[in-house]
């Protein structure tokens, strides 16, 4: 009988083992990898590409504005708790500038996204230099998320650090970065003779957040207001009106999201059409990729030019 106790508890036990080690494998199973906490939507969308089902990213101030974002206490314990932390540029997100020397030496992995990219100046203010009134990074305008070509060679410097961070999975990365780099090159080489027959050159935004857009397909932008959306002054104002009048210009295109009354006076005065060209600079919480939320915005815009 002690015998039959002993053995009927062995199984047992050996049943609660086997369980429990079963149960550990399906955790380790279902775990994600790496923890990535990127800073706003494109960030978000390319890491997510290039991570494919590899790691847990996550993505703070998704629905704010990222000019006037700043991260809650919440967001920066995130950030601390992450292995990698991935953003744009410290000219945008300048909370990430200041907080990435605090990082130095922990554990956390660093990318700014846009450090190897070719930044233009500030429409307005490129003959302006460092120390008159404005420090270098301030000159700069960090919207290269609308330009393709840039958006594929910020996916190549988000793939390589994932893969020093993960090396095990590091070819996997690189091939993802590369197939988007190639898909955002096709993104370009299709809209560059589209926009090369446009009968008009010439958009007016809300705000000038379409600098590399118009450079990339030989266009010209003039914003409403400029990237800081700080208020024109009533000579900007005529001198925008002179130039709807002068060029001939039907649509004025206004941000998502953002407050359009100096667009809507604008409008009302000169008589032309507002449309929404968004900037994608908040998610816009739909299943498409980025890219293909890009793509949508180089459509609106060739059809207003076409």
């Amino acid at each position: 009988m002690f015998k039959k106790i002993v053995g009927t508890c062995l199984l047992a036990l050996f049943g609660f083992v086997l369980a429990a080690c079963s149960a550990q494998k399906e955790a380790s199973q279902v775990q994600p990898g790496m923890k990535i906490v990127t800073s706003f939507y494109p960030i978000y969308s390319l890491v997510k590409e290039v991570s494919g089902n590899k790691n847990d990213v996550r993505m703070i101030g998704s629905r704010q504005g990222i000019h006037s974002y700043e991260p809650s206490a919440a967001d920066i314990k995130a950030i601390y708790d992450a292995d990698v932390f991935i953003y744009h540029s410290r000219i945008l997100e300048s909370w990430a500038g200041r907080l990435e020397p605090n990082l130095q030496g922990s554990s956390v992995k660093v990318l700014e996204a846009s450090t190897n990219l070719p930044l233009t100046k500030v429409p307005g203010l490129e003959d302006m230099e460092a120390g008159q009134g404005i420090d270098e990074a301030s000159l700069y305008d960090p919207h290269t998320w609308l330009d393709p070509v840039l958006v594929g060679q910020e996916a190549v410097a988000i793939g390589e650090l994932l893969a020093e961070s993960d090396p095990k999975n590091a070819d996997y990365y690189r091939q993802n970065a590369a197939t988007l780099e190639e898909k955002a090159q096709k993104l370009a080489d299709k809209y560059s003779p589209i926009f090369l027959k446009a009968t008009s050159k010439t958009f007016v935004t809300q705000h000038t957040a379409f600098s590399y857009t118009a450079q990339r397909f030989g266009l010209k932008q003039l914003g409403i207001a400029g990237v800081s959306e700080e208020e024109p002054s009533p000579r900007q104002l005529a001198e925008i009106k002179e130039f709807v009048d002068t060029y001939n210009v039907q649509t004025i295109f206004t941000e998502k999201g953002a407050s359009d009354k100096l667009a809507k006076a604008l409008a009302s005065s000169t008589g032309v059409d507002l449309k929404v060209l968004d900037p994608l600079e908040a998610d816009p919480e739909n299943n498409l990729t980025y890219l293909e939320n890009l793509e949508q915005v180089l459509e609106t815009l060739a059809q207003e030019l076409k």
